[in-house]
Formats: structure tokens, C-alpha cells, sequence
């Protein structure tokens, strides 16, 4: 969707979280995960909901034609199973196959008083923790999403569900989902970046200075030019990303951490023939870079922070509404 992405999707959730927890005010978040999301829609459920949200029938009949008299079987050293149906599932690397999970999971917050974030198959659960009636809201909020998952035939993935305590004064309840008391966590990966409880940033930055480290090592020793013309393009489209990935929500404050992403791109410039000899920032000149230390992407992170200012109203716990995101 149009300027809709991860980094908003984190950048719109987190801003609430880290501002009750300057307030000193407690927030439980629960990170779930539906359990092989995209293999097991059902498509009778399915067609159901897209009749329901009023698509024409021609639509649908098109649908229906597209996901049915789908066959599959296993094959284990050279011995193959029956051919069964495929009743359920939408095919992954379509274009429509993720539109239709989205129109599946549209009505999953319906009923939910907490903070619901969606983003594909990745959804977070998340309220501000005051008194023991918050406590229990959020079960309560937990149980229908097991109810709603039980009545479409979807299904959490209980041992990676967990809970995320933030703020120093969090009595860190146990809450539980179908019966099952969910795990806690201190540190989870959610769209692709670190989360603490601590909201620091330092894992991030540490990891994805080693994934770009990685990625540029493998450059070195598998590419013998050394002409700018080969690496630059090899950098900008393999290593960088690495350092550039949602950094408007993540971007480091520590020295250790900012000298840690930078030293790549140091290491980078150098690979190149007749910039060994160079100081960095003639480096970056000639290469038409910038430096991720005195840049730090902020000017983008404000316009990011007015353009979600400017599109999103507040609930009454002081959370933002997101759910097209």
C-alpha cells in the first residue's frame, strides 16, 4: 500500500510505547505469530469474506476458478504420495495471494479494545499496563483472537507467541492464549529489526553492522575487479541496504554504535582501485556518498514522524490506529 510500510508500521507503534514508558506508565506488548500463515487459509472461509465484504460475484466466480482443482503430493527418495486437493492457502509470490490474506485477516481486531498492529502475518498486541482491569482487558482481547482464529480455521503458533514487558514498573503478568501461558521475551526480531524491552538499540546496530560486514567480506573475496564501476553497485545494492533498513526508527545515538555502521562503509570505499590512498571524506566526495555518521537520516525521520502525525488519531489509551498498515 502506498506509504505504508514496515518502518511506518514500527515507527507508528513504538512512539506510543516509548512515550508511556518516559512517563513511567507500564506496556505489555504480545507478539503472535499465526502458524504457517499463507498455507492455511481456508478457501470456502475465504470466498466467504470476499462475498461478504461485497465483491461482485463475476470477482469472485475468477477467484474461486484461480484457487480451486489445486493438487499436491510428496516425494521422498524417489517415492511419491497420492495427488490430494489443496483446500486451503493462498500461492505465495502472486501478486493477489497477499491481498487475499490481507481481506481474510481484515476483521481480526474487530471487538479488540487494545492496540492491534498488523502487517502481513505479523501482528502485535499491545496495552498500556495501569491498573489490573488493563490486565484484564488484554486477556480478554487475547481470547477472542484465539476465538477468532479458532472460528476460521487459522491457528497461532503458541511456543513463538510471546510477551514483551516495557517499563520499569511492570508487574510482568502472565497472560495465556488457548489455555497455554504465553513466554516471556526480553529481545524480539519484529519486521526484520531487534526489539528490547529496554528500547535500546544497541543489538540492532551491532547486527546489522555484522550482516553488511558479512555480505562486503563475501564481495571482496568473490569479486577480483576492483573497478569503481563494479563495486559501488555491488555496495549500494547489497551492503547498504543492510545499514539502511528501517534506520529512521533504529538510527543510534551511542558513538560506539554510529563508528560500528560507518566503519563498513569505510572498509567499502577502500575496496575501490586509486581510493586506498584517499582520507575518507575525499573518498566520500569522489564516490558521491554520504557519511551515515553526520547524515543520520533525521531530516527523513521528521517528515516520516508529521506524515504519521497527520494520518493516524489517537485511541483513548493513548495509542495510535494503524490497522491499514
Amino acid at each position: 500500500m502506498k506509504h505504508r510500510s514496515c518502518q511506518t508500521n514500527l515507527i507508528t507503534f513504538y512512539e506510543e510505547v516509548s512515550r508511556s514508558i518516559d512517563q513511567g506508565v507500564a506496556v505489555d506488548v504480545i507478539y503472535l505469530d499465526f502458524a504457517k500463515a499463507f498455507d492455511t487459509v481456508p478457501h470456502k472461509r475465504l470466498l466467504f469474506k470476499l462475498r461478504k465484504i461485497g465483491l461482485d460475484e463475476n470477482t469472485c466466480s475468477w477467484i474461486e476458478n484461480w484457487l480451486k482443482d489445486r493438487v499436491q503430493r510428496v516425494v521422498v527418495n524417489g517415492t511419491f504420495s497420492r495427488w490430494t486437493p489443496v483446500v486451503s492457502g493462498v500461492p505465495q509470490g502472486s501478486v493477489i495471494g497477499p491481498i487475499l490474506f490481507n481481506l481474510f485477516i481484515n476483521d481480526l481486531e474487530i471487538g479488540i479494545e487494545s492496540h492491534v498492529s498488523v502487517f502481513a502475518d505479523d501482528t502485535k498486541l499491545g496495552k498500556v499496563i495501569q491498573c489490573e482491569q488493563d490486565v484484564t482487558s488484554l486477556q480478554r482481547d487475547l481470547d477472542r483472537l484465539g476465538d477468532w482464529a479458532l472460528k476460521w480455521q487459522m491457528k497461532f503458533n503458541v511456543d513463538k507467541c510471546k510477551v514483551m514487558h516495557f517499563g520499569v514498573k511492570n508487574t510482568q503478568v502472565i497472560y495465556t492464549l488457548n489455555g497455554t501461558e504465553l513466554g516471556k521475551s526480553k529481545q524480539e526480531k519484529d519486521l526484520g529489526i531487534i526489539i528490547d524491552f529496554k528500547l535500546s538499540n544497541n543489538v540492532q546496530c551491532q547486527t546489522a553492522a555484522a550482516k553488511a560486514s558479512k555480505v562486503l567480506a563475501c564481495i571482496k573475496r568473490g569479486v577480483h575487479s576492483r573497478d569503481e564501476n563494479i563495486i559501488l553497485p555491488l555496495y549500494k545494492s547489497m551492503v547498504r541496504p543492510h545499514l539502511e533498513y528501517a534506520v529512521q526508527f533504529w538510527a543510534p545515538v551511542l558513538k560506539k554504535d554510529i563508528i560500528a555502521l560507518e566503519k563498513v562503509q569505510r572498509r567499502a570505499t577502500k575496496l575501490i582501485r586509486g581510493m586506498e590512498g584517499l582520507s575518507y571524506d575525499a573518498r566520500l566526495t569522489s564516490l558521491n556518498l554520504f557519511s551515515l555518521e553526520k547524515r543520520r537520516l533525521r531530516g527523513d525521520l521528521i517528515t516520516l514522524y508529521k506524515y504519521i502525525r497527520g494520518h493516524y488519531q489517537p485511541l483513548s489509551d493513548n495509542l495510535f490506529i494503524n490497522r491499514s498498515i
